[in-house]
């Protein structure tokens, strides 16, 4: 959701800081083929990047912002030739769309792809949440995932965390092992792996932020 209250004018802020000029960019920018970078074989993308912008990536989001690569709905498929990309990052990207959207996503990574390239999945993991929560029904002290989340709704934390798990902003599919492991073999990838935090087969990929580590679940899989 876009903020229009920020309008004032001050000599301190860069233009590109107003969520109307982003929003206007937006529009000028997303899935218009003029804006489009060249994809050099042997690129690794970075889907749903944010404001994080990775060096050594092609950024790609739905909403511009200053510095990014490629402005695209993904839902409309990756605007790169077949078999062409070196390596897929994402991170806390793929809650943000439905199950259906994902599967699209997924279809197109692996489509985009070279052989025996990989791809790596980060999003929150339902079964550390779920274990954990559980725990705390049993009495039992246990640390809980994301420990920056600040409880504002008054009731007990271990319920607010898992509301906001599967109601935090714009969160649309919430995943496990299980349920990503389908997806990715759904799109046609093989040796899909459970790894951890900054460890996995292409050191490239290894960009997992640190923030996010106590909540994650981290996927990668191969192209054939």
């Amino acid at each position: 959701m876009w903020d229009f209250s920020k309008t004032q004018i001050s000599l301190d802020r860069k233009l590109s800081d107003y969520s109307k000029i982003r929003w206007l960019m937006t529009k000028l920018v997303r899935n218009n083929r003029l804006f489009y970078p060249r994809v050099q074989p042997g690129a690794y993308l970075h889907l749903g990047s944010g404001p994080n912008l990775l060096e050594g990536f092609l950024n790609l989001d739905t909403q511009w912002l200053p510095g990014l690569d490629l402005c695209c709905d993904l839902r409309r498929g990756l605007p790169v030739a077949n078999g062409i990309v070196g390596g897929i990052y994402s991170e806390h990207f793929l809650e943000h769309t439905s199950l259906d959207a994902a599967r699209l996503i997924l279809a197109e990574c692996h489509r985009a792809l070279m052989p025996k390239s990989t791809i790596r999945i980060v999003v929150p993991d339902l079964e550390l949440y779920a274990r954990a929560y559980v725990k705390s029904l049993d009495g039992l002290a246990v640390p809980f995932p994301n420990e920056y989340f600040v409880n504002k709704t008054g009731i007990n934390r271990p319920v607010a965390l898992i509301n906001e798990l599967f109601y935090g902003p714009g969160h649309r599919y919430i995943y496990d092992f299980q349920a990503l492991l389908t997806a990715l073999s759904d799109a046609g990838f093989i040796a899909i792996t459970k790894c951890s935090f900054r460890q996995g087969s292409d050191q490239r990929l290894l960009v997992d932020s640190a923030g996010h580590a106590s909540e994650s679940l981290y996927v990668e899989a191969t192209k054939a």
